[in-house]
């Protein structure tokens, strides 16, 4: 029983719209709109009525609703009846089932490569969260720089916020008062106060 616990994929429901990044070792499942990057080393499934704008990087995809976006893929993407996909999909194998009008670009990369992603996936951790985190760029440098798209169909074309690596930036240090600055200032505050 334990083990169908921790196999059951995360659930984000129906009636929620989460943006942002979502870094999980588990399944992923969508139920609402997303706005953001998705990493996992599992599966990640798109219900009917959600929409995703932006990145996802799993091991499998199972997609029933829309995505806007890139798909980054070591293992299958299977867009089921009534699905889209406006983007750049990478993937070891890919099967559509739906005739709705998609506008997407299928590459698969090299075995070395889907190995190499793999490979990192494997080591992923939720110590540090995605935004910070090299992995995501590392992913998709890996996928972009070993596919031929990258020549005939440039990145930029397809970016929106929160697919983006964010720069860690040091926060700014307030300059500590001593005693008598503080005391001096509290006199001042007294004053204009009066």
């Amino acid at each position: 029983m334990n083990n169908k616990i921790s196999e059951a994929p995360i659930l984000i429901p129906k009636d929620s719209y989460v943006e942002g990044y979502i870094k999980s070792i588990k399944s992923i499942r969508l139920e609402c709109a997303f706005h953001g990057t998705i990493l996992t080393k599992n599966k990640v499934i798109i219900d009917k009525a959600s929409t995703v704008t932006g990145d996802i990087i799993c091991e499998n995809l199972m997609l029933f609703g829309q995505v806007k976006g890139n798909v980054f893929c070591t293992g299958r993407v299977t867009m089921n009846e009534g699905s889209s996909v406006e983007g750049k999909i990478y993937a070891s194998a890919f099967t559509s089932l739906t005739e709705t009008n998609s506008n997407f670009i299928v590459q698969i990369p090299k075995k070395v490569i889907l190995e190499k992603v793999r490979g990192i996936l494997n080591d992923l951790t939720t110590e540090v969260g995605l935004s910070k985190d090299i992995l995501l760029s590392t992913i998709r440098e890996t996928f972009y720089e070993h596919v031929f798209a990258r020549k005939t169909n440039p990145d930029n074309l397809i970016s929106y916020e929160f697919t983006q690596q964010k720069k860690i930036v040091k926060p700014k240090v307030k300059p500590i008062l001593t005693n008598a600055e503080n005391s001096n200032l509290s006199d001042k505050k007294s004053r204009l106060v009066k």
